[in-house]
């Protein structure tokens, strides 16, 4: 009887420091103070951060020039988009736990030669060497057809974000003229990409090319190319993930485990394109699997632009993705145990919320998973946060983070050791502002 009673009492000790960690985890979010680290009076979006092994926080975002000089709107039929962009690229770094940030740099040295959208943004990641590695859609033109292309390009600076070496192509020039998909005189695309840097210090960049594209209803390849010396020189790119079968306009995804790399993409199936992780353990050179996210099915006649957000944690993989074929639509959250081979357990987000959309998600060295959204409560789009202290098991209410007044969007996060969650995001206005969250895990233990 004693030890069923202590047994009971245990369980109960578990459960309300669980509810307490919770609601600490939830009052801090809602306290933390934000910084804007874009210039003021310029036209800042589509942030993306990383954070080093020795705290440093590295934030970059598209610059579009002066809030001043922004031309008015053109009127588009709805879905309809461009195919153009020429914006910067900036940088700006913080060594105080974002407290403080150094003035804004230009990343590209040729003005206006990055092509950036929020769904088709540049990534940064630090190595372990502390290089900061930067990889960006880039306008060009093609040496072999003398035509306007998007090249992949590559940068990185060694001296904390003072100074960015020269820019690397690492696709393989353009031969062909796609511009019957593209239009616009664009002939052909390298984008729609993301980079991301093993423990060991393999750097992966991959992207979306769509040479063999049938028509506008097809899909892409999936590309890589990877560099086993810290930036310095790039094997030629290879086919990672064949078929034509990759959704051409949703942006491609990266995270790793001690020894496998996983590609969150979303795939051409007969009856919908879904989310779908595959997998490495050779480095990136050849991904395998068919990791279906078991979400409802999104049959759409279409390109969605909607990654799929990636964490992982030894065999656990998690996953958070819009999901306009669920009803109702939103953002979900799924896991895997079996390394992405299989996932279960797949369940919406912010019920809440009419719209739920933009996920961010992070898994800390203790294992808790902080997810960061953004939607519309009554309002224009706001940020909002909820955690798992259990592997996924539950997912505490989602807590609105204390933004500036207005329109809060675009959420990107990174975890930094001491299990502290960096938010970049696009504010109203288009400013880009960053907040530190504490660490969640450490919270639950005291």
């Amino acid at each position: 009887m004693k030890t069923e009673r202590r047994f009971v009492q245990r369980i109960a000790i578990a459960c309300v420091a669980l509810a307490c960690a919770l609601s600490t985890i939830e009052g801090t979010a809602i306290a933390a103070a934000a910084q804007r680290v874009s210039e003021e009076g310029r036209r800042a979006l589509s942030p993306e951060i990383a954070v080093g092994s020795d705290g440093a926080v590295n934030a970059i975002w598209l610059d579009k020039g002066l809030t001043a000089d922004r031309p008015s709107p053109k009127p588009r039929k709805p879905g309809e988009h461009s195919h153009r962009s020429a914006t910067d690229l900036y940088f700006s770094r913080s060594t105080d736990g974002g407290n403080s940030w150094s003035r804004p740099v230009r990343v590209n040295r040729e003005p206006g030669s990055v092509w950036g959208f929020a769904v088709s943004k540049p990534r940064v990641a630090v190595g372990p060497t502390g290089t900061i590695h930067i990889f960006y859609p880039a306008n060009d033109r093609s040496p072999d057809t003398g035509l306007d292309v998007v090249s992949a390009v590559y940068t990185q600076s060694v001296d904390g974000g003072r100074n960015f070496s020269a820019s690397i192509i690492v696709n393989r020039p353009a031969t062909v003229d796609r511009s019957d998909l593209l239009g616009e005189g664009l002939t052909m695309t390298n984008s729609f990409g993301t980079m991301g840097v093993a423990p060991g210090g393999v750097i992966i960049t991959a992207w979306q090319n769509v040479t063999e594209m049938e028509d506008t209803s097809d899909g892409a390849d999936a590309v890589v190319a990877i560099s086993t010396d810290d930036g310095r020189s790039f094997d030629a790119e290879r086919v990672a993930l064949p078929g034509n079968d990759v959704c051409p306009c949703c942006q491609l995804t990266l995270a790793f485990g001690d020894d496998t790399a996983y590609m969150g993409y979303r795939k051409i199936y007969a009856d919908g394109r879904d989310s779908t992780v595959a997998r490495s353990t050779d480095g990136g050179r050849t991904f395998s699997g068919d990791g279906r996210l078991d979400l409802a099915r999104w049959d759409i006649d279409g390109c969605p632009l909607k990654p799929t957000e990636l964490g992982i944690d030894g065999d656990r993989v998690y996953a958070a993705t819009f999901n306009g074929g669920a009803d109702p639509a939103g953002l979900y959250f799924t896991r895997s145990t079996d390394g992405g081979r299989t996932f279960g357990d797949g369940r919406q987000v912010h019920a809440a919320a009419p719209y739920s959309d933009a996920p961010a998600l992070t898994v800390d060295a203790a294992g808790t998973i902080r997810l960061v959204w953004h939607a519309k409560v009554d309002g224009p789009r706001r940020l909002f946060t909820a955690v798992s202290i259990d592997a996924g098991d539950t997912l505490s209410a989602p807590v609105e983070l204390a933004t500036p007044a207005g329109a809060s969007a675009y959420p990107a996060t990174d975890v930094a050791t001491d299990g502290s969650v960096y938010v970049a995001w696009q504010q109203e206005n288009e400013e880009v502002f960053v907040m530190a969250l504490p660490a969640a895990a450490r919270t639950a233990g005291e």
